[in-house]
This record gives structure tokens, sequence and C-alpha cells, in this order.
């Protein structure tokens, strides 16, 4: 039997928490360390449907990207979505973990991977962390890198409407505008904008930006590639879950198949 010590181990090798933004809330979130693990159910967000079938395939862990409670709550109860949500996780012994912004800026994560799908070369954060982390040279805020050649924006959104499920690909600027030197940001991506101006970039890729961030990026003559917040996280749960079970071939691991995009 992996009692979950052993689980969260192995989640804090593939997306160490100290390499996670400061202000994120992430790690064990609910549980004991103790119990045995049998399942896994990875997703991006707990709600009601991807609770059920965590509780419906009997899975004694949730491995959610996006923290739950994200903000401290001063009290749990069932007069609030969270609270409802935890109070049933509780009930029925489930585990939550959360590795959040330490699975984006990973070595093997979320940026990480967006970067090889569209087949970025020199790929480096776009914020390194400091050395006192101890992180690994290629962990950071965001990526950025160079295209082998200069590619149409156009031939962008082919490849990632290809590899990527649920791409709903959005951009500024013309769709055969080239660019070389792309920033890569996962989820609300545009906050960072600054980021990818600074390194010089020509591109951003993220999920969402606001309309106030798609003018910045136009008076900075840098194109946003947009698509959507689910679509640039969601995929990188099933690498999760597959990650998981090949290192814990003892311990059942899927997927949440109850989830969708808004946008």
């Amino acid at each position: 039997m992996t009692n979950l010590q052993r689980i969260l181990n192995t989640l804090d090798e593939l997306a160490p928490l100290r390499t996670a933004e400061s202000w994120d809330n992430v790690g064990l979130l609910a549980g004991d360390r103790s119990r045995d693990i049998t399942r896994i159910l990875t997703c991006l967000t707990v709600t009601d449907a991807t609770l059920d079938e965590a509780i419906e395939s009997g899975a004694e862990l949730i491995v959610t990207h996006h923290p739950i409670p994200f903000k401290p709550v001063p009290r749990i109860t069932a007069d609030s979505t969270t609270g409802k949500l935890l109070l049933r996780a509780i009930e029925h012994r489930i585990a939550i973990y959360s590795p959040h912004t330490a699975w984006d800026n990973s070595e093997h994560g979320i940026n990480a991977q967006l970067a090889r799908q569209i087949g970025l070369q020199n790929v480096r954060p776009l914020a390194p962390f400091s050395a006192d982390l101890r992180a690994p040279i290629d962990t950071g805020t965001g990526r950025y890198g160079i295209l082998p050649t200069e590619t149409s924006i156009e031939s962008l959104q082919s490849t990632l409407t290809k590899s990527i499920p649920y791409c709903q690909f959005r951009h500024t600027h013309s769709i055969q505008r080239v660019v070389q030197k792309v920033g890569i940001v996962c989820g609300s991506g545009g906050t960072l904008l600054s980021l990818a101006i600074k390194a010089g970039c020509d591109a951003m890729l993220t999920g969402e930006a606001t309309y106030h961030q798609c003018l910045e990026a136009e008076a900075n003559n840098l194109a946003l590639l947009m698509v959507g917040h689910f679509a640039s996280e969601s995929f990188a749960m099933t690498e999760l879950a597959a990650r998981l079970s090949r290192l814990h071939p003892d311990v059942a691991s899927k997927v949440s198949k109850h989830e969708h995009s808004f946008f």
C-alpha cells in the first residue's frame, strides 16, 4: 500500500512547492498524511461535478490545479460554495492537494510543456527564481524562447488547435503577423505581460487576458495569443495523472472526465 505522504513526496519532486509564487496556497490543503491511497483523481478545479466523480470512483485524493481554499477562510460552513465542497470532501475522507503555480513553474510543468508544444528553443524563465530557493536553473515564472524560424500567428494557431484540447484561439494583431521570440504564461497570464515585454518577446502565449491588457500588448507591438484559461492548463492535469501512474503503479490515477471550458 502507498500512503498519502509518499504521494506528496512524489508531487513535490514533480512540482517543488518552494517554487510556487509567494501569494499562492499550495500543498496538502485537507487530509491525513498517514492514510493509504489507492485511487487519485486529478482535475483543474474542485467543483460539485469533480467531487462527485471522486466520490463515485472511490478516490482518496484529489490533486487539483486550482487550490481550494484559495484564500484564507475564517470558517468552513455550508454557507459558501468553498465551505460546502470542503465539508463534502472531508465527510468522505478525500484529501485535497494543489501544486498550482509550482506546477506552472517547474522544470517539466505547464509552461515548459506549452513551450515544447510550439517548438520553442533556448527556453528559459521569464522571471528566474533566486538561488536561495535551491531550485533548478530551468524553474521560474513563465517561459520564453525562440522559434526555429519566423512563424505566422496563423501557423501557431494551427499547431495549438491540434495539440491542446478545448483550444479557443484568440489573438491581437493580424493573423499573418510573423513572430519568433515567444513568452508563455499559462492561465491568467495577461497580468504578467510586462515580463514578456521586458524580455523582448514579439508574442506571448497565455490562457486569457483582459481588454486593457490586450491594448497594452498592442501599444508595445507584442502579439497576445490566447487559447482560453481552461485549455492552457487542463491538458497538463492529464499529464500529471499519467506521471503519477508511472511512478506509483499500485495507485489508480486518472484525470477528471467531468470538466469543461467556459471560454
